[in-house]
């Protein structure tokens, strides 16, 4: 069984990552793990995190977020006889993914490229491209924002997957 890293910030380019995933592996039951990091290197400018909330609210409530994640890809590709679990934590994005991808075998790392600040003029999510910089023992598949997901054979196949050497 393929074991795909799925990192989420729970923006929509995320689970859009996350259901691409799904529909492209659609043809072989697949383990997905489903990520959320609290400690993601986000840009000061953003503004989006409200810091005078505790961490334990905030662990709280990316785990609600992660069971609403959860229960909408099971939904979403019921089909496809994929598993899913889910993993939240307060480490930094790529120390958790590093020690995720050793832990857990992980085959393939899928993330979004536009993330939860949706910042205009960026190619890429600051998060998916450190990730794609600093993480060298797995692959890493970056879908692009508001991708259409209708034709996923005629777009990636597996062998397109380029892997990293360790």
């Amino acid at each position: 069984m393929k074991r795909i890293l799925v990192p989420t910030d729970f923006s929509d380019n995320a689970y859009s990552a996350l259901y691409y995933a799904t529909r492209l592996f659609k043809n072989e039951a697949c383990q997905f793990y489903i990520l959320n990091a609290g400690d993601v290197e986000i840009p000061l400018f953003t503004g989006i995190i409200d810091t005078s909330i505790g961490d334990e609210q905030i662990r709280k409530e990316s785990k609600e977020k992660l069971e609403e994640t959860f229960h909408s890809i099971v939904r979403d590709s019921e089909d496809f006889g994929h598993v899913f679990e889910t993993i939240c934590t307060a480490k930094k994005l790529h120390e958790v993914i590093e020690e995720t991808v050793k832990q857990r075998k992980i085959d393939l790392i899928v993330m979004g490229t536009k993330g939860a600040t949706g910042a205009k003029g960026f190619f890429m999510g600051s998060n998916t491209s450190n990730i794609i910089q600093k993480i060298k023992c797995c692959p890493v598949l970056a879908v692009p924002h508001e991708f259409n997901f209708e034709n996923t054979e005629t777009t990636f196949s597996e062998e397109d997957v380029i892997t990293k050497k360790q």
